[in-house]
Formats: C-alpha cells, sequence, structure tokens
C-alpha cells in the first residue's frame, strides 16, 4: 500500500495551502483535523481526529505515513493563554515528532517562524545562525516557537530526519481563520482602521511558504533551518497598497512608537485583569517587533532549497481578491484591483 504524507494544521493558513498544492500534484494526503475545518471541506484527503497534546492520538493518525509536515500552531497575543501556547506549539511539537519516530516516518518539515531567530547584533540582516535572547522581550508564540525547535534538534540527535523553515509575516488566500495579517486586510476594506501604528516588518507570500516546505522535503538537510522571505516592507507601503486595492483612504492618524508602546503597556494591562477572555489587538511585544529593525537574510534557502519569492504586494492582492470572493470585503469598498 502507497505511504501517505501527514500534515498537521492542515486547516490553518499555511496548512490549508499547503494540502491544495500536494493534492495537485498527487500525493495522498492523511490531514490532522481538531474542530473547524473549513480549510480543507470539499478536498480529496484522508481526515484523522487528533490532538497534539495527545500522544495516543497522534500515533493512531501516522499509522502508514511516511513524511510529516508540521504546521499546526496556537497563536496568542493573550497572557492567560500562555500555557495552551506552550502546551501545543512546544509539547505538542515533541509529541508530533515521538510519534514520527515511532511510525518509521522517513522525513519531516517543521514549520517555525523568523520570530525564533534572532536579531543581529550589528544591525545587519539576520541568518539562521542567530538564536533568540531570552532576555528581550518576545511574543509567547515567539518563544514557543524557538523552544519547539530544542525539540526538533533533540529528535534530529536521536536519528530523526527532520528539517525547519522559518517564514516571516504571510500573505495570501485560503485564510480561514483570519490570520493577523488577513484581519488587517479586512479591518482596512471594512473601514475599521482609524489608525495605524508606524513600523515595518517581514512578509512572504503563503505559496512562497507551501514551496518552501516542499523543497526543503526534498532538498533540505537535517537539523538545517532555512529563513523563507519576500522582503520588508513599511506599514505605510502596505496600506498605500490596499488604498488602491480597494478605494478606502488610508487612515490619517499615524500613531509614533513613542505614544504607542506606553498606550500597549496600559491597554494590555485594563485587558488582562477586567477582560481576559478579549484578544488584543496590540502588545508591547509587537510593537518592538514592527519597529525592531530585524530584517531576514534568506541566501542560505536560495542556495540550498532553490527558494525564490515571488512579489509580496502580489499576495497582497490575491489575499484581497480571495476575500473578495467570499463576500467578506465589504459592498462600499471600490473594486480598483481590475484597473
Amino acid at each position: 500500500m502507497a505511504k501517505k504524507t501527514f500534515v498537521t494544521g492542515a486547516s490553518g493558513h499555511v496548512g490549508a495551502n499547503l494540502v491544495r498544492e500536494l493534492i495537485g500534484r498527487g500525493v495522498a494526503v492523511k490531514a490532522l483535523v481538531r474542530g473547524d475545518c473549513a480549510g480543507i471541506e470539499g478536498l480529496d484527503l484522508e481526515r484523522v481526529e487528533g490532538d497534539l497534546r495527545d500522544p495516543t492520538s497522534l500515533e493512531r493518525a501516522l499509522a502508514g505515513c511516511d513524511r510529516v509536515y508540521h504546521v499546526a500552531a496556537y497563536v496568542s497575543l493573550r497572557r492567560g493563554d500562555q500555557q495552551q501556547v506552550f502546551d501545543v506549539n512546544v509539547t505538542g511539537t515533541k509529541n508530533v515528532l515521538a510519534a514520527a519516530e515511532r511510525a518509521g516516518v522517513e522525513r519531516t518539515v517543521f514549520c517555525s517562524s523568523f520570530g525564533a531567530v534572532g536579531h543581529n547584533p550589528t544591525g545587519g540582516a539576520s541568518d539562521e545562525t542567530f538564536t533568540v535572547n531570552p532576555f528581550e522581550t518576545h511574543l509567547d508564540y515567539e518563544l514557543s516557537k524557538a523552544m519547539a525547535e530544542l525539540e526538533v534538534h533533540r529528535a534530529v540527535h536521536r536519528g530523526l530526519d527532520v528539517r525547519i523553515v522559518n517564514p516571516c509575516g504571510i500573505v495570501g488566500p485560503h485564510d480561514y481563520k483570519p490570520s493577523s495579517v488577513g484581519q488587517t486586510i479586512l479591518d482596512f476594506a471594512n473601514r475599521k482602521m482609524p489608525a495605524y501604528v508606524q513600523g515595518q516588518f517581514e512578509f512572504v507570500a503563503v505559496k512562497d511558504v507551501v514551496a518552501g516546505h516542499l523543497q526543503a522535503m526534498e532538498r533540505g538537510r537535517p537539523g538545517e533551518r532555512y529563513i523563507l522571505s519576500g522582503g520588508q516592507f513599511t506599514l505605510d507601503q502596505i496600506l498605500d497598497h490596499l488604498s488602491t486595492l480597494c478605494g478606502v483612504k488610508k487612515p490619517k492618524l499615524r500613531i509614533p512608537v513613542g505614544l504607542m508602546l506606553p498606550m500597549a503597556y496600559v491597554s494590555n494591562f485594563f485587558l488582562s485583569t477586567f477582560a481576559p477572555e478579549r484578544p488584543p489587538r496590540f502588545t508591547p511585544g509587537t510593537i518592538k517587533i514592527l519597529n525592531g529593525g530585524k530584517h531576514a537574510d534568506i541566501s542560505k534557502a536560495r542556495r540550498e532549497l532553490g527558494f525564490e519569492p515571488t512579489p509580496v504586494l502580489d499576495a497582497f492582492t490575491e489575499a484581497y481578491e480571495w476575500f473578495k470572493s467570499r463576500g467578506q470585503v465589504p459592498a462600499h469598498a471600490t473594486d480598483r484591483s481590475a484597473a
């Protein structure tokens, strides 16, 4: 019997795009599902119920699989979710790798994050050699991914073949939840963005992230990490592009970091104290990320994987068009993308 490729997080942004590409290439896919399956509805794949925190369910799910793409993760900015972030992203990764080892899986690709890559202290671009400084301020998600990479290296030391990809801010279609970048697009088009924060970030098209996963599976080396980015863009550049797409004017109010950072500390204190169920839009960590100056060096991914990113602004257009096809772009937004 032909082996299958196992994908965790198949309903997520990366997973939904990845399984579509695999199926399009004739690969038999087994998807780990738990809860909402909108991202894989109607696709020709095998669904198997399981939980990253339940080793027994993972052992059952991995039966008959020879390759694994572990892309599932829990992303949250709420302080009350720290334990779940750790349980899913760190312990969950440990459980997946242990189950893959017992199942005799041939090869695994783990989706980490550029957030797990440290700053270059010289101010230059960060490559795969830089590690996260635990004494700096980080998002819980970033720290969890850095810790999950330690589990990968432990598994590699035991003899498991695992390669790591570190994508930056991902944008593109099949963003069902949606992601934080996708929500920004929707908020802008829905005129729910009265102001914005100055800053910049590294972005990458979701189709390029998928390509990076496939390339890492075929050409990557065990225990190595590969940064995937399409380039750094300011929020002004992104919002100007979105304004052209949907005919909504960019907010006139741009809040400087010196003002937004103390506001984030205060708002996060009140939210965590009086409305812990409400996720914050900005935290001190996200403000610092947008203005930290970290940028990506993708030369290793280019050299070893053959990774070549496509234009990031085109990915924003593709995301907008996909949201529009689902009726999530409001009727009052004047669509200029055809022009």
